[in-house]
C-alpha cells in the first residue's frame, strides 16, 4: 500500500519534489540513467541519517553523468584544511593550513589506515564521471569532506591519520583555518611587474620575446567596468602587431560566460600562431573559447587533457528543495561542440605536463617551453 500524503517523510516530498524539478528542468535527465534507477536511488537518499543527506543526494545526481548537475556547498564545512590533486595516478598535498605546511608536497598513502584506492573506489559514486579528469577532479575536492568520509566508514571523529612516504600526521578539522594552495600556474610578482603587463586577476597578458602571454583564469568581468575590460581588449588586439606568436592559457579557467571574451577571440589577428594551453580546470565555457579557437584559428593544444567532453550539458538553474532547503545545481542545456563526434577527453597536440615537483618548486613548465620553442 503506498504511504498517505501524512505519511510521507519531509525527505521523501524533497526526493520527489527533486525528481520532478529535475524532469522539468534538465535537457535529458534520462539519457545516461533509467527513470527507475534515479527513482530508487533517491528514495534511498531518504533512510540515511540527516546529516548525510546532501551526500546520498548527490550520489543520486552522479548518476545522471552530467558534471554541471550537483549539489553544491557539501564541502563548505567539516573539511580537512587540505587541498589535494590527483597527480600521475597518485594523491598529492598541495595546499595546507599554516600548522601543516610541512604536508606540502606529499603524496597520501592512506586516511585512517584505509587505502587512497579503497577510498577512491567510494567517493567515485559522488562523481558523475563526465569524462576521467572530471572524475580526477571530483575524487581530489571530496577527499577532504570530513563528512564524505564518515558517510562511507572511513572516518569517526574530528582527527584524521593522514599517512605520506614521510609518516603519519594528525590532522583535526577545522573550518576556521585558511587554506593556502601552491599555484604554479599563476603569474609571479616579477611576471606581474613586468613592465609589458595588463591586466587583472581574471584576464591579462604580458609579453615573451615574440610571444604574446594571455592568462585568462574566469570567464568572468566580476568586480570590473566595462570600461576596464574594453580597455583591456584595445590593448592586447594592439599587442599584438609586436609578436609572431599567441598563447591563451585557460589551464585555470572552469568556465562562466562565454560572451566576456568572445569578441575578442573573434578578432584575433589570422596571421600570426595561436596556441592554447589547457589542463583539468579548463571546464565549461573555456571549453568553448579553447575549441573556437582551434577550429577558426588553427590553434595548437598544448598542455594536459581539457577538464570536460565537448559535447556536454551546460549552463544551470537552481533547485531549492521544499524542506530541507538543499540547493541542487540543474542544467537545462546541451552543447554539441564537436557534432557527430563522441569524445571524451579533448587532448592536447602537444604535452606539457605539470608536475608535483612544478607545484612544489612554484615553476610553471608553460614558460620553459615558449622559452624553448617560441
Amino acid at each position: 500500500m503506498e504511504p498517505t500524503e501524512t505519511e510521507i517523510t519531509p525527505e521523501q516530498k524533497d526526493v520527489n519534489y527533486l525528481q520532478e524539478q529535475l524532469e522539468q528542468t534538465h535537457y535529458d535527465v534520462y539519457r545516461n540513467v533509467s527513470k527507475q534507477v534515479l527513482s530508487d536511488s533517491l528514495q534511498k537518499a531518504t533512510e540515511v541519517e540527516p546529516q548525510f543527506f546532501s551526500i546520498a543526494v548527490q550520489e543520486s545526481l552522479a548518476l545522471i553523468g552530467d558534471a554541471h548537475t550537483y549539489v553544491p556547498g557539501i564541502l563548505y564545512d567539516n573539511r580537512l584544511p587540505l587541498d589535494l590533486r590527483e597527480i600521475d595516478q597518485g594523491v598529492y598535498i598541495i595546499g595546507t593550513s599554516e600548522k601543516h605546511s610541512s604536508l606540502l608536497g606529499q603524496k597520501i598513502q592512506n586516511i585512517n589506515g584505509y587505502n587512497i584506492s579503497e577510498i577512491a573506489e567510494k567517493l567515485a559514486n559522488l562523481s558523475s564521471k563526465e569524462n576521467i579528469e572530471v572524475l580526477k577532479r571530483d575524487l581530489a575536492m571530496y577527499m577532504v569532506s570530513n563528512q564524505v568520509l564518515k558517510h562511507y566508514g572511513f572516518s569517526h571523529g574530528n582527527q584524521l591519520q593522514i599517512a605520506t612516504e614521510k609518516g603519519i600526521t594528525e590532522v583535526e578539522i577545522d573550518t576556521k583555518a585558511k587554506v593556502k594552495p601552491l599555484r604554479p600556474l599563476r603569474w609571479k610578482t616579477t611576471e606581474i611587474n613586468d613592465p609589458t603587463f595588463v591586466g587583472n586577476n581574471l584576464y591579462c597578458f604580458r609579453i615573451v620575446g615574440n610571444t604574446l602571454l594571455f592568462q585568462y583564469n574566469e570567464c568572468t568581468n566580476r568586480n570590473h567596468s566595462k570600461e576596464e575590460l574594453a580597455e583591456f581588449k584595445k590593448r592586447l588586439l594592439e599587442a599584438t602587431d609586436s609578436v609572431t606568436s599567441l598563447v591563451v592559457d585557460l589551464r585555470e579557467n572552469n568556465g562562466g560566460n562565454t560572451d566576456v571574451m568572445k569578441d575578442l577571440f573573434e578578432a584575433f589577428p589570422e596571421n600570426k600562431s595561436v596556441y592554447v594551453a589547457m589542463g583539468r580546470n579548463t571546464f565549461s565555457s573555456a571549453i568553448h573559447h579553447l575549441l573556437y579557437l582551434k577550429k577558426n584559428r588553427n590553434a595548437i593544444l598544448i598542455g594536459e587533457n581539457a577538464g570536460q567532453k565537448p559535447n556536454r550539458f551546460g549552463d544551470y538553474k537552481g533547485i531549492v528543495l521544499p524542506n530541507s532547503k538543499l540547493r541542487v545545481s540543474c542544467s537545462y542545456k546541451y552543447f554539441e561542440l564537436l557534432p557527430g563526434q563522441d569524445l571524451d577527453v579533448i587532448e592536447p597536440d602537444i604535452k606539457i605536463p605539470v608536475t608535483i615537483e612544478d607545484y612544489i618548486n612554484n615553476t610553471d613548465p608553460l614558460n620553459q617551453w615558449i622559452t624553448d620553442n617560441l
